[in-house]
């Protein structure tokens, strides 16, 4: 499988002028994590909920309003292809301990196309549970419990 058959393909964003209350609305009114931001198209950056985090406070509001999502986002963005597979993605989120990654068109352009996200795989995964549902699991394991406990089997 390919990132273009599992991507989000429409991807909210943001461009860098905006601030981050704005981003941090958006984040909730459409219950994502993350938004790469553009410019004219082409991805420039990305920022995450946890780029935002610092500056929202459950006690005391913090200005939002005042700083810019150019300030706070991440400009060096790892990206993938829309030809790339999904395993090379799982490994690239697993190496860089990363959620997102922007697809973006490999012609050089910088085109944001989609997006994937962790959430994504674990559809997948999901999906291919679904459709694997009747394996059986043919051996048997030991689960270790804690010391002085007797150990389980299945």
């Amino acid at each position: 499988m390919k990132a273009i058959q599992a991507m989000t393909r429409n991807v909210i964003c943001v461009r860098e002028e905006d601030t981050l209350q704005r981003a941090y609305d958006l984040m909730r009114e459409w219950e994502i994590r993350h938004l790469p931001v553009t410019s004219q198209g082409k991805l420039i950056g990305i920022i995450t909920d946890r780029d935002i985090l610092p500056f929202v406070s459950q006690t005391e509001p913090l200005d939002l309003v005042g700083r810019l999502v150019g300030e706070t986002m991440t400009r060096n963005v790892i990206t993938v292809s829309p030809s790339d597979a999904i395993s090379h993605i799982a490994n690239t989120m697993s190496l860089y301990k990363i959620d997102c990654l922007p697809v973006v068109e490999d012609d050089g352009h910088g085109e944001l196309v989609g997006l994937i996200t962790s959430m994504d795989l674990v559809d997948l995964l999901r999906e291919k549970e679904i459709l694997d549902v009747s394996r059986t699991v043919p051996w048997t394991y030991k689960v270790r419990g804690y010391p002085g406990e007797p150990a389980s089997y299945s």
